[in-house]
């Protein structure tokens, strides 16, 4: 068993290049679930390690173990036991991790403190695709929580990047489809990969585009004026959207709101 290991996890919303990009690096020295999931746990363990510290019964007296326990070490402790957990699960001491929520979004800084080695991609997609795709994908949801997993996912992401120490990669769906060499290259020098899985990660991008159908080029991206939603979805979009998406450069009717920014 490793003393310890390397975990990537790829971040964003549903519909938004997550798959694509978890496929990819699954054909290096990687190994993981289709989805994981499991970051709601580690975030509950750490909430009730918190929770137990400040009011759990002789938390308040000296001489008991809570009064004493630190944290952060206990932590740690906890943080390699999962590692191990995973390690035994697929032989490997790489393990890509995607769960496409906002929990391990909003996770991030403290996976990123608590890991040994973590990495972390985020893909991001322009709003108007993102939510049109969902709509797609997954029709008996409401349309509002469609705006608002996409708002809430980058809103997280905008918030815990900060606290990365540029330890990510941010990946746009827009360049998987148009630049998938660059991207695969990208991906090789932040994993620290040799040239051959390179080209693995290359050749998978170049075979797989991400929710690629034959009846739709994404390399075209949309236009809410022509879009058909109905006017009132075109203002719930606008203002569950909006402001998140112009932090994000992203127009309507373009693709980027400022081309040059």
């Amino acid at each position: 068993m490793p003393k310890f290991m390397q975990i990537v996890y790829v971040l964003g919303s549903t519909r938004s290049g997550t798959s694509a990009l978890r496929n990819a690096i699954a054909e290096t020295r990687f190994s993981g679930y289709g989805e994981g999931h499991l970051t709601p746990l580690l975030s509950d363990l750490l909430d009730n390690i918190e929770g137990h510290r400040v009011s759990g019964t002789g938390a308040a007296e000296r001489g008991t173990g809570l009064f004493s326990l630190k944290p952060n070490v206990l932590i740690r402790h906890f943080f390699h036991g999962y590692e191990r957990y995973l390690a035994s699960q697929f032989e490997s001491e790489f393990i890509v991790d995607k769960t496409p929520t906002v929990d391990p979004i909003r996770m991030a800084p403290l996976l990123n403190k608590y890991h040994v080695n973590a990495k972390f991609i985020y893909c991001v997609r322009r709003h108007v695709d993102n939510v049109q795709s969902k709509r797609k994908k997954f029709a008996d949801h409401p349309f509002p929580s469609h705006c608002r997993e996409w708002a809430a996912c980058h809103e997280s992401w905008l918030k815990s990047k900060v606290e990365l120490n540029d330890n990510f990669l941010e990946m746009d769906f827009h360049r998987l489809v148009t630049e998938p060499s660059r991207v695969a290259q990208e991906i090789a020098t932040y994993l620290e990969l040799p040239e051959p899985e390179m080209r693995d990660i290359e050749e998978y991008l170049l075979q797989a585009r991400p929710e690629t159908s034959k009846n739709r080029d994404l390399t075209q991206f949309l236009k809410l004026s022509e879009i058909p939603w109905t006017s009132e979805e075109k203002q719930i979009f606008q203002r569950i959207c909006g402001k998140v998406g112009t932090q994000l450069n992203y127009g309507y009717d373009t693709y980027f709101d400022n081309p040059g920014v």
